[in-house]
């Protein structure tokens, strides 16, 4: 049978896109090299516009099913102490990638897409009349291949580090970042305990690892509030990691070729935004395929850049008042002097449904 599109790679922005495309009467393969239900490195945030999407993809009803974590807060503890909070504008969800890759992939085969699962795709790019790339973070840039721009690619790889723990105090409905010299350690409930998920650098693992526990004590040891929430805490799943981590925009489209989710942008974190960019990039690009103004791929670039951009700056700018100690302190003060401004922030740090879709 021949095959309209193929989609590489079976997260959240791939499956989403194999089922946006298959809706739309097209034949689609989705090609996934692990097999599901398995475990991904994530925090598993998932914003207030992360669940219209779900809802979108007949999804979300099952995911409650699953005793998901509503969020309404978010929590920013800096290193002296300082406790900034904010109350989130809609409801968010505290997910297990295990989870809901999971049920977007049974979704998926409901719509009438093909899944192979264990089979790496990569073989089949530009062979199809659409090819669908969304196989996650990307590494190095290659030669030639510029990360671009500025705000959305800082230099630095980053390494990311995740597991589950259980007797952690004091987290309830709020999404926490604890801030540390190298980074953030994020925590948040889900259903199997507190997830535990740190982005820092390195340079730091290579010095205070390669023991990720002894790493987290470590980061325990640089903020009283982490250490306050973990000092009676207990891991209960093993440690998953990745790194390096290159921030930034890679590439969105070439020809018939289109990148979804992080194989086009990974998103810092720190905005919990990167699960509802990818979800909704996939409908981004069923707009780009269905006009016929200008080429698809145009098309697709100029609603990507339209929808994320903005927030990516704002994102850049935070980025750099938490990274900079100079910044970081003084910043937090303020925002805790003025508690709107936090809710603005994190306002100016979503990204844009665009009303013209």
């Amino acid at each position: 049978m021949s095959v309209d599109a193929v989609v590489i790679g079976g997260g959240p922005a791939g499956t989403a896109a194999a089922i946006r495309l298959a809706r739309s009467g097209r034949r689609v393969s989705l090609y996934e090299k692990e097999h599901f239900p398995r475990q991904k490195l994530c925090g598993g945030f998932l914003s207030p516009e992360g669940l219209a999407d779900l809802e979108d993809l007949h999804v979300l009803d099952a995911l409650r099913r699953t005793g998901v974590i509503s969020l309404h807060r978010t929590v920013i503890a800096s290193r002296h102490g300082t406790i900034i909070e904010s109350s989130l504008p809609a409801e968010a969800l505290s997910v297990s990638r295990d989870t809901l890759d999971q049920l977007l992939l049974e979704e998926a085969r409901w719509a009438g897409v093909d899944v192979h699962e264990g089979v790496d795709g990569t073989p089949l790019i530009d062979k199809h009349p659409i090819t669908v790339i969304a196989t996650g973070r990307m590494g190095h840039p290659r030669k030639n291949e510029p990360l671009t721009p500025w705000y959305a690619s800082p230099t630095t790889p980053y390494f990311g580090m995740q597991a589950l723990f259980e007797g952690v105090e004091g987290v309830t409905d709020q999404v926490e970042l604890d801030l540390i010299k190298s980074g953030y350690v994020g925590l948040a409930r889900q259903n199997q305990g507190i997830n535990i998920c740190a982005l820092t650098t390195q340079e730091t693992i290579k010095q205070r690892g390669p023991d990720l526990d002894n790493v987290m004590a470590s980061f325990m040891g640089e903020n009283p509030i982490l250490q306050t929430h973990l000092k009676d805490a207990k891991r209960v799943g093993e440690w998953m990691a990745v790194g390096p981590v290159y921030m930034g925009i890679r590439r969105l489209a070439n020809e018939n070729t289109f990148y979804v989710g992080d194989a086009a942008c990974v998103v810092d974190p720190f905005a919990g935004e990167g699960m509802s960019i990818g979800l909704y990039s996939s409908q981004l690009l069923m707009s780009a395929l269905d006009q016929n103004r200008v080429p698809a791929a145009k098309a697709y670039e100029t609603l990507w850049k339209k929808a994320f951009v903005p927030s990516l700056r704002w994102n850049a700018a935070m980025r750099m008042l938490y990274s900079l100690s100079v910044f970081r302190e003084p910043s937090l003060h303020v925002l805790g002097w003025y508690p709107q401004g936090m809710n603005w922030l994190t306002e100016l740090t979503r990204y844009r449904r665009l009303e013209s879709l």
